[in-house]
């Protein structure tokens, strides 16, 4: 039996790979993120000259692994590069336990070391950890999973104890009450469905980029691409001042987590001489949830940025959820100064390939 590694071609072995996919993430079964159509577009749309990396493993010629990245656009302090932003890194579960998830690891990041300076990625399974540990990568800090509850309908039910649901939400509307910064009545909202919609956006991003010393690059041809996967719908929260300019934006889409009705904030930019927004945005939100029969809010940050947006103040929760950045310094171009502090980072799920 051989083991070998290989650039993977998709336009002869994508069969092969979708199966592969849907071995390792059963918990996807019927969802469009199974389809050639949103594989299409997460590897071979992405608006650069190079598409994706992506490489493969083979054991006694059949697909054993899978492992890709995606060239997401970096500014890093002053300098603008691109880094490979790893996703759908996968092992067959026949093939478990025979050392191939560390030895890919070891043959992609060999084969990136000549495209970009560094990886970056946002695992949520401990169980993969050690076997990116074991090839360099390193964990710089972790990416809480926050949660903000309106109504208890749907968990209380699927625990089978709904009958405490009108106390639940009693409970819960007092809590959120009672967590709520002020709000500042001078700032306009409103909402929009697509990026090309919101007014201004390109001067705002560029302004607020100069505020986080390592962002990725939002602009209008990177979010096109970004909100534009199949089957998938997101708002645009614009928040404007008295003088008709954006200051902040908040992306989000309707998703369930737990079978929870719930909203998904993919993206929260806020220019950091108008914290004081925060309250109104909050409020907007949980408005608009209430009207869909959401019942819950929830996003992926660092503690350090949950605290700057008071996501707690504001009444959600530290799950027991942690999604991890590891990082991966492929060519030391930067040092672990400028690339692992994390007040330096504005990290969301914008970031990854989730949602």
């Amino acid at each position: 039996m051989e083991l070998k590694f290989e650039h993977f071609d998709y336009q002869r072995n994508l069969d092969e790979q979708r199966s592969l996919f849907r071995d390792c993430f059963p918990e996807t079964d019927g969802e469009v993120i199974q389809n050639t159509e949103h594989y299409l577009w997460k590897f071979h749309s992405f608006p650069s000259f190079m598409k994706s990396w992506e490489y493969a493993a083979y054991y006694d010629n059949e697909m054993a692994g899978y492992y890709a990245a995606l060239p997401y656009r970096y500014k890093i302090g002053k300098k603008e590069i691109s880094v490979g932003m790893v996703c759908d890194v996968m092992t067959s579960s026949k093939q478990r336990g025979k050392g191939i998830f560390t030895k890919m690891g070891v043959y992609s990041t060999a084969e990136l070391a000549s495209q970009v300076p560094f990886t970056m990625g946002y695992p949520i399974r401990k169980e993969v950890i050690p076997g990116h540990l074991k090839v360099g990568w390193r964990i710089p800090f972790q990416l809480p999973l926050y949660m903000k509850f309106l109504r208890l309908n749907t968990l209380l039910k699927s625990r089978k104890i709904d009958f405490l649901a009108p106390l639940g939400n009693c409970a819960i509307s007092v809590y959120n009450f009672f967590r709520q910064t002020k709000i500042n009545k001078s700032y306009t909202c409103s909402m929009v469905d697509t990026i090309d919609e919101v007014e201004g956006y390109e001067e705002f991003t560029n302004r607020w980029n100069l505020s986080v010393p390592n962002a990725l690059i939002k602009d209008l041809s990177f979010c096109r691409w970004r909100y534009s996967a199949p089957d998938r719908k997101y708002h645009f929260l614009q928040v404007k001042n008295a003088k008709n300019q954006l200051i902040a934006l908040v992306v989000f889409r309707k998703i369930l987590k737990e079978n929870v009705p719930s909203y998904g904030i993919l993206d929260y930019q806020v220019l950091p001489e108008y914290d004081d927004c925060l309250g109104i945005i909050n409020k907007v939100l949980a408005d608009k949830a209430k009207q869909e029969g959401v019942e819950a809010i929830m996003t992926m940050m660092s503690r350090y940025s949950a605290q700057k947006y008071q996501i707690q103040q504001n009444g959600y929760i530290k799950s027991p959820f942690v999604f991890s950045l590891i990082i991966k310094n492929l060519t030391n171009e930067f040092s672990e100064t400028e690339l692992f502090n994390e007040k330096d980072w504005h990290l969301m799920w914008v970031d990854s390939d989730d949602l």
